[in-house]
């Protein structure tokens, strides 16, 4: 499903200087402190996501000018823009600057894929949905139109409901002195396009909590939303009503019944979007809950927010752009409540991008245990500020990242260990298993396996083994948690600086598995004049090989063990052993024949189930 596999930030909020996130088109778990940036990354998705909807296009989002402003205080002289990539696209076809949306590249319209689709989910939604006084009674009209409707596309105009409610309350449109019936009738269907989304929530909303969120011991709940038509709006709840352009309407109380009079003026009122509950009783009945906000605790009233957000996603159908922007929603949970939201998160991760964001880091801990069976599909990522007031970025489960973080946090004793983890870590990928044990079958330390990796590195072939011979350099120093006190600071930092410099460099030799333990291969030779004789060399691979590919040179194959036989003018000779490399048993037979074949091994040598050579097995 299209995803997004980058975003790139310059001079909006957190952000002074250019900011890159590479998400690879997977999931994103990002833990950040407060004033960390995590939660500028969240508004730039939101920003470019709704700027095309904004009359201005967004532009007041980067002009210092105005009040709304969101340009970085630290360098407001940064030419600010926001862009996104989406699987190979173009990326500046989806940017937001100073200029407003970039609506310019595909024919003046909106140029984000066509099912890409947003739901954005903060604490401040949440608080939003029951911020009432006791006395009032619940409107979510304010919190529809912002974070809702804005995101609810009418398949037969094209228009978000957000944008048609804009565009009606941006001016009113008459025709001499009476209200044009056009305007009248926009009206009529945005009224409808509310009331069919209230529609859907009702539908889905009350099984996804009762199937979701609710506490085993605790009652079943209806939820059901209201957008009435002043034709059938109870005398009772005078507030519940359309948008509608009339006389005001002003109620008063006489001798304890409610009046209305219409007032001589005409104006737009404010829709109300009312919330009912129903709680099952122990008879089976439901008894109405008529301010859920002064009745339900704060856990419970995040979970019924979270059921009408959450009714409206489309579960039914294959996964396409769709994803969940989620900053800071849960941080009123305990762990209990927070456990069943993202039970459903994962439940739905496959119809749904997640871009989770916190600063509670035992909640990002658990979320991304919660996550280890497909983590192949998740990004971790943690985020610091700098002191410098920059963010920066570190891969949350990868220890060279946390040493540079602990360097950036002026924690050299921290960093050197993190750093021996790395640099053991390393070792053991780049090694074959047996290269890791001693003698007695015991595993090596650090030390054993630094050696190791450089006896292994240059028997293989590589040419270039100075990394290792820095590796170990550093290994009675850094790499030693016991010898760190006899050293000043100033030039600890600076060894522990170059160490994480050299084992960054050892991170970039990739190291790939190559043909499976019992693969045949075969090449022949022929011995030059006079004495014309053929050779055929039958090789059986005994070991684990393994293709080893420094950045800028070309890849070895490394040593093992093979058996090989030569056939000689069609006679087979008896089966031998050599502990080698293909190169080196290549180039050895190649220097005593006559040179009519390749001299390239990987041209020469083919593997015998599809005979093709064995450099197409190198990727």
């Amino acid at each position: 499903m299209p995803a997004i596999n980058k975003i790139h930030i310059t001079g909006f909020k957190a952000f002074p200087n250019d900011f890159e996130l590479e998400l690879e088109g997977k999931h994103l778990l990002m833990y950040g402190e407060n004033g960390s940036g995590k939660s500028s990354i969240y508004y730039a998705l939101h920003c470019i996501f709704q700027a095309p909807f904004k009359s201005d296009a967004g532009k007041k989002y980067f002009d210092i000018e105005s009040e709304q402003h969101l340009k970085n205080i630290y360098n407001l002289e940064a030419e600010s823009r926001i862009w996104i990539d989406f699987e190979g696209h173009h990326p500046f076809i989806y940017q937001i600057d100073k200029h407003g949306y970039n609506t310019t590249l595909m024919d003046g319209t909106h140029p984000l894929p066509a099912n890409i689709n947003g739901c954005f989910i903060n604490h401040q939604f949440l608080f939003h949905f029951f911020n009432f006084r006791n006395s009032q009674n619940i409107n979510l009209f304010p919190v529809f139109i912002k974070d809702i409707l804005s995101f609810c596309k009418d398949e037969k105009t094209g228009l978000h409901i957000g944008e048609m409610y804009d565009d009606i309350t941006s001016s009113i449109i008459k025709t001499g002195k009476r209200i044009d019936p056009v305007y009248i009738s926009n009206i009529e269907y945005f009224n409808n396009s509310v009331k069919n989304v209230v529609e859907n929530i009702n539908i889905y909303a009350s099984d996804i909590y009762n199937k979701y969120f609710r506490d085993n011991e605790n009652f079943e709940l209806q939820i059901r939303l209201r957008y009435d038509s002043n034709l059938d709006k109870p005398t009772e709840d005078p507030n519940e009503y359309w948008l509608k352009y009339d006389r005001v309407i002003e109620y008063t109380k006489e001798n304890g019944i409610l009046k209305e009079h219409a007032s001589s003026y005409k104006k737009l009122n404010e829709p109300f979007i009312g919330l009912e509950i129903s709680e099952l009783q122990p008879n089976g009945s439901f008894r109405k809950i008529t301010k859920p906000h002064t009745y339900f605790n704060e856990a419970k009233l995040t979970a019924i927010a979270l059921s009408i957000r959450f009714a409206l996603l489309n579960l039914d159908k294959p996964a396409d752009g769709r994803f969940l922007a989620l900053d800071d929603m849960l941080i009123s949970l305990d762990m209990s409540n927070r456990a069943k939201v993202v039970n459903f998160l994962l439940e739905i991760s496959d119809k749904y991008k997640i871009y989770l964001f916190t600063h509670d880091k035992m909640f990002f801990e658990y979320f991304k245990h919660k996550t280890k069976k497909n983590i192949g599909e998740w990004v971790y990522k943690e985020i610091y500020m700098n002191d410098d007031k920059t963010p920066y970025i570190r891969n949350s489960e990868d220890y060279l990242g946390q040493a540079e973080h602990f360097i950036k946090q002026h924690e050299y004793e921290v960093a050197g260990n993190f750093l021996r983890k790395a640099a053991e870590l390393l070792c053991k990928n780049f090694l074959p298993v047996k290269w890791q044990l001693s003698t007695d079958y015991s595993r090596l330390d650090l030390n054993g396996l630094i050696q190791n990796c450089k006896r292994y590195a240059e028997e293989s072939g590589l040419i270039d083994i100075t990394i290792f011979e820095e590796l170990d350099s550093f290994r009675k120093f850094i790499l030693n948690p016991a010898s760190h006190d006899s050293y000043d600071v100033i030039k600890y930092r600076y060894e522990v600086e170059e160490c994480l410099f050299t084992l960054k460099s050892f991170q970039a030799i990739e190291v790939d598995s190559f043909l499976e333990y019992g693969t045949k291969l075969s090449f022949e030779l022929k011995t030059p004049l006079p004495n014309i004789e053929k050779y055929k060399f039958e090789i059986i691979l005994c070991d684990d090989f393994r293709v080893i590919k420094q950045p800028d040179a070309e890849p070895v194959i490394s040593k093992g063990m093979i058996n090989y036989r030569v056939i000689k003018n069609e006679i087979p000779g008896n089966i031998q052993s050599a502990n080698t490399t293909i190169k080196k048993f290549y180039d050895v037979n190649y220097s005593k024949s006559d040179k009519s074949r390749s001299p390239d091994y990987l041209n020469s040598i083919i593997e015998l189930r599809t005979e093709e050579p064995i450099g197409s097995f190198i990727l």
